[in-house]
């Protein structure tokens, strides 16, 4: 089933209008749920957030039909992009069309285009990223980027200086760009996770300018770039790259530095798959000793300064680790505290209600005195 037929049927529900006139709702028999009000009530309040004006009903209703239309699309991953990309295609003419907007510019008005893909995205991600189709391949590249800990840049064929903090600290940002754009659940758009990749790629370029004094091209940056993924190690490497690739709008990855810096990072995703001992100037022999772990520079790619950031991520594990036990300890302790604190509360409790009995007795045992002197 598709959402775009091109048949010439109006959007049901929907005000005509030449731009909608090939689009048509998943299933008209359909009624609202709570959640899908939920997810109007919010792409409204972003709307109007942004642009200060009120969301027109047929963007509003058609980015909510879409949006769970596909997350019940029993199809292929690659129908399902085949899909994102005609209702981005579709609602930024929409958009662009809007008599709201009239006297903006257009790149005001990309602004807003990007933010419905971006709503779009973040509400279908968990659908569509890691699918079925890419799961075993993208277990294989983690795998495989693990594996290559040992590796160093002279096997690269790329220099870094030495005792240099401020290129070490350009290393350490390129790799929690690239971190980042993979563990940060927040990162859920293929707008967040490409600006991590290009983030990453901009900081191994200032570190070439540390390093050489000069511009980095195409053949200095990849051999960075792939040293940089083996020793950040991010995970889901391969799923990231093709949900960039599926649910990124296409004009984006058309040209410019980010077309340029993902083409980078597919070339650094493909060498890493087919490395061989050819490429790393290494016997076969020797390329089968170093991936069974029996490295003789494993030591060293542990203890270079280009390593640092993995072993600063390792330190602050520790780190991280004795906090927690400082916390469970002195969460034990406050536990008992609150206990004995519990304890004095209830002794204390009982200690009061004995004294008010008492004094409600005294008080009893006066008033009958009382009564009997007033009697006589």
């Amino acid at each position: 089933m598709d959402f775009f037929r091109g048949n010439g049927s109006p959007i049901p529900g929907l005000r005509s209008s030449p731009s909608s006139s090939n689009v048509v709702a998943p299933d008209p028999a359909e009624t609202t749920t709570d959640q899908e009000q939920i997810i109007q009530n919010k792409f409204s309040y972003y709307f109007m957030h942004r642009t200060g004006k009120l969301m027109d009903s047929t963007v509003e209703e058609q980015t909510k039909k879409f949006i769970f239309w596909v997350k019940r699309l029993d199809a292929p991953i690659e129908k399902k992009a085949s899909e994102v990309q005609k209702f981005y295609a579709f609602m930024s003419k929409r958009l662009h069309n809007f008599p709201g907007f009239d006297g903006w510019t257009s790149d005001m008005v990309d602004e807003i285009v990007t933010g419905m893909e971006r709503f779009v995205m973040v509400n279908i991600h968990d659908a569509v990223f890691n699918p079925v189709e890419d799961r075993e391949r993208n277990q294989l590249l983690d795998a495989r980027i693990r594996s290559l800990i040992w590796i160093l840049p002279k096997h690269l064929d790329f220099t870094l200086p030495s005792d240099n903090e401020q290129a070490d600290r350009q290393l350490a940002i390129a790799q929690s760009h690239l971190l980042q754009e993979t563990t940060d659940r927040r990162n859920r758009t293929p707008h967040d996770k490409i600006r991590g990749m290009v983030q990453c790629c901009n900081a191994l370029h200032d570190l070439f300018k540390i390093a050489h004094e000069a511009a980095a091209g195409a053949d200095e940056l990849l051999p960075m770039l792939i040293y940089t993924i083996i020793v950040a190690a991010p995970p889901d490497l391969y799923a990231t790259i093709q949900y960039i690739d599926r649910f990124l709008p296409s004009d984006t990855l058309a040209s410019g530095e980010t077309a340029y810096h993902f083409t980078n990072m597919c070339c650094a995703q493909q060498f890493l798959e087919s490395l061989s001992h050819d490429k790393l100037s290494l016997s076969e022999e020797e390329f089968t000793h170093f991936m069974e772990g029996h490295s003789s520079h494993l030591e060293e790619a542990l203890t270079t300064k280009f390593a640092s950031g993995l072993l600063d991520n390792i330190t602050r594990v520790k780190e991280c680790e004795e906090r927690l036990k400082r916390l469970r300890g002195f969460h034990s302790k406050l536990g008992g505290n609150m206990e004995q604190l519990r304890g004095d509360v209830r002794n204390h409790s009982k200690k009061v209600e004995a004294e008010v009995s008492e004094m409600m007795g005294l008080f009893n045992s006066l008033q009958t005195d009382m009564g009997q002197l007033m009697a006589s």
